[in-house]
């Protein structure tokens, strides 16, 4: 299936590894150039120079902490310089502490809301403009499933995770008239760094091994896995695609079934 994205030119934020590098693969392996932006500066280097080796394609490292307004502003300078716009944003740079409620210092919650909620909206604000030049555009969210159920140890990911939807739905019905199309994706049980850090405080605190945690975790989900960064990335390929030019303002899950809740 011809997904119409090349020459296309794309921002992951939180690119250096885990669902925003296999995002950011992803693009490139479909024909779009990217710039791929986190705060470690040697794994960044290592997936930008890995995307160009496996497809070709241009691709830009840009050191820059989504929590800082001017880092954002030069990641976006940055690319427009360097590949010539913007035409797909990929919001997924996230900083979080895996604890109880009651250990979460205001700094904790203070970071996580900084760097993911303020950083998906300063990502959207530099963008929209250089998506208006071109004529339309794509912004997706990447939120998770703890916005959609409890779990004592992702107390700040819920709130910025509902956050994020919201602001999808938001932003989508002000920017549609202008050829962009906004979506939240919330990805479940997902095999990342931070969802292994996730585990070894699960089991630390239950006593078990983390091999034995995440059975436990996989035991929930129906699909009998993890859900994998490559799964979301296949769904971030269609929703940036011509083939999704009717769907915007939408939140959908990619979680293997593990969530028994039924949302209409």
């Amino acid at each position: 299936m011809d997904l119409g994205l090349e020459g296309k030119i794309a921002i992951v934020t939180g690119g250096s590894k885990g669902i925003g590098r296999a995002t950011a693969l992803a693009l490139a392996q479909e024909g779009v150039d990217v710039a791929i932006c986190a705060r470690g500066v040697e794994e960044l280097e290592d997936a930008a120079a890995d995307i160009r080796a496996r497809t070709g394609r241009r691709a830009l490292a840009v050191r820059a902490d989504t929590g800082v307004a001017e880092d954002i502003n030069n990641l976006v300078a940055a690319t427009v310089a360097e590949l010539g716009g913007v035409d797909i944003l990929i919001n997924n740079a996230v900083n979080s502490t895996a604890a109880p409620f009651m250990e979460l210092a205001d700094e904790d919650w203070l970071n996580h809301i900084n760097v993911k909620i303020m950083g998906y909206v300063r990502c959207a604000r530099e963008c929209i403009p250089h998506m208006r030049r071109r004529g339309g555009g794509r912004i997706i969210n990447i939120g998770g499933m703890a916005a959609r159920y409890s779990n004592p140890l992702t107390n700040s990911n819920g709130v910025t995770n509902a956050s994020v939807s919201n602001m999808a739905k938001n932003l989508a019905d002000q920017v549609a008239s202008d050829g962009i199309l906004v979506n939240c994706i919330h990805p479940g049980t997902t095999r990342t760094p931070r969802q292994t850090m996730l585990l070894e405080r699960q089991a630390r605190d239950a006593g078990i091994t983390v091999e034995e945690a995440e059975a436990r975790a996989v035991a929930n989900i129906p699909i009998g896995r993890m859900v994998e960064p490559e799964d979301i990335a296949d769904l971030v390929l269609f929703m940036v695609s011509g083939r999704a030019g009717a769907i915007t303002g939408q939140t959908i899950a990619v979680e293997g079934g593990a969530v028994r809740a039924i949302n209409y």
